[in-house]
């Protein structure tokens, strides 16, 4: 009697497609009919309308807004976006709706480089928003505060003039100032907010398919992340506790107090009574 045995039908690979398209199609029967949207691009499977934007996406953008309109709807991959190129429709979302659209889409690297969002740009519209907002308009960007650093702004001019003159007497070429600005200004935590602007700009699986999120490993997006938020992490863990030792050793008679200064009064109550943490004053200074 002859032994027939079974060969597996379904590799892991083909399993995985299988699994992939029927979660796709799944959504896809789930949502049509939902919601009455703006016109959209016809758009491909999976990965929706990613294919018509191209490395300077506002082009892009405004070409699809010429044809389909001044407010149309853009699929990338299981991301959806609204693009206004109206300045009536803006005006009526940023005024009359504007609590509706005011936050941002949660990316990863913001919540992995800013403490899970403890800051202002990234985090979600609401109490700890509002708190952090009001620390940076009171505290931080308040007449007083930029009237105390008024001498320290004033060196800096002073110093970069001098920079420039120098420069012109000992080359006579043009002079870049944008570039002079920043090799002047560009302190440690400016050339990690340049890694950090890199970083949220990336592409991420998780953030357009996130059935596919295990992807940024193999890319390196996710220990990429992690080494620069170590790395940042470490740096503003030295900062705070300098400034610390400076103020202790100071006491009462310090009076010119820089940002970092003030958020540690803060922290420590003595200001304002307002409950912040050591990663809410990294997110802030960050």
């Amino acid at each position: 009697m002859e032994d027939f045995s079974l060969t597996p039908v379904f590799n892991p690979f083909v399993l995985f497609l299988v699994l992939f398209f029927s979660a796709f199609l799944l959504l896809k029967l789930t949502n049509s009919g939902k919601y009455k949207l703006p016109p959209s691009p016809p758009r491909l499977p999976i990965i929706g309308n990613l294919h018509q934007l191209s490395s300077v996406p506002h082009h892009s953008l405004r070409l699809l807004s010429d044809k389909y309109g001044p407010l149309l709807l853009i699929h990338m991959g299981q991301s959806q976006a609204l693009v206004v190129s109206s300045p009536e429709i803006v005006r009526d979302i940023m005024k009359t709706h504007d609590t509706i659209f005011a936050n941002r889409q949660k990316t990863v690297a913001a919540d992995v480089l800013f403490y899970g969002g403890n800051e202002v740009v990234f985090s979600p519209h609401g109490e700890n928003w509002k708190e952090a907002r009001k620390i940076l308009a009171s505290e931080l960007l308040s007449q007083r505060r930029l009237q105390l650093l008024h001498d320290n702004r004033k060196k800096e001019v002073k110093l970069m003039i001098a920079k420039i003159r120098q420069s012109c007497l000992n080359q006579k070429v043009p002079v870049n100032i944008g570039e002079m600005m920043f090799s002047m200004f560009a302190t440690t935590i400016e050339e990690k907010n340049m890694k950090i602007s890199e970083l949220v700009l990336a592409f991420s699986f998780k953030e357009f398919f996130p059935i596919m999120g295990w992807m940024d490993k193999f890319t390196g997006l996710d220990m990429r992340l992690e080494e620069t938020w170590k790395e940042i992490d470490d740096f503003l863990d030295r900062v705070i506790e300098e400034h610390e030792r400076h103020m202790k050793s100071k006491g009462e008679q310090f009076e010119e107090k820089d940002c970092v200064d003030v958020l540690l009064d803060l922290k420590n109550g003595s200001l304002a009574g307002v409950d912040l943490t050591t990663d809410n004053i990294k997110a802030l200074i960050l």
